[in-house]
C-alpha cells in the first residue's frame, strides 16, 4: 500500500470559567463543516475530568502541513471558528504532528500488521 501525507493537529484548550458550553457549540458547528472537506480524515474531541478547563481537539487531514495552510487556513468558516472562540478562551496551544506509524484501524495509511 502506498503512504499517502498526513497531517494531524493537536489543539489545546484552556476555557474560561463557565464557558465551556459555549466552545462545544463552536467545536461541534466547525467539525460538521470539517467533515465534508475531501481532505478531512477525523477529529476526537478530549476533556480531562481532572482539568474541567481543558479540551484537547485532535484533527487529521491528508496532505502536508503546507497542504493544509493553503486549503483549511483559508476557508471562512476557519477563519470565523477562529475569532467566535476568542471570547469562550484564557489560551490554546497549537502542536502539529506528522504520524509515522498506526495500529486498529487504517485511517492514515500506516497501519501495522
Amino acid at each position: 500500500m502506498t503512504q499517502r501525507a498526513t497531517t494531524s493537529l493537536s489543539l489545546h484548550y484552556q476555557v474560561k470559567p463557565n464557558q465551556k458550553e459555549g466552545l462545544l457549540v463552536e467545536i461541534k458547528g466547525m467539525l460538521d463543516r470539517c467533515a465534508k472537506e475531501p481532505e478531512f480524515i477525523m477529529g476526537i474531541l478530549h476533556e480531562t475530568p481532572e482539568r474541567p478547563n481543558q479540551l484537547v481537539l485532535y484533527e487529521s487531514w491528508k496532505g502536508t502541513r503546507a497542504e493544509f495552510g493553503a486549503t483549511q487556513g483559508t476557508k471562512p468558516y476557519r477563519k470565523a471558528y477562529i475569532e467566535n472562540t476568542r471570547k469562550f478562551l484564557d489560551k490554546v496551544d497549537v502542536e502539529w504532528n506528522l504520524p509515522i506509524l498506526e495500529w486498529g484501524t487504517n485511517l492514515t495509511g500506516l497501519k501495522q500488521s
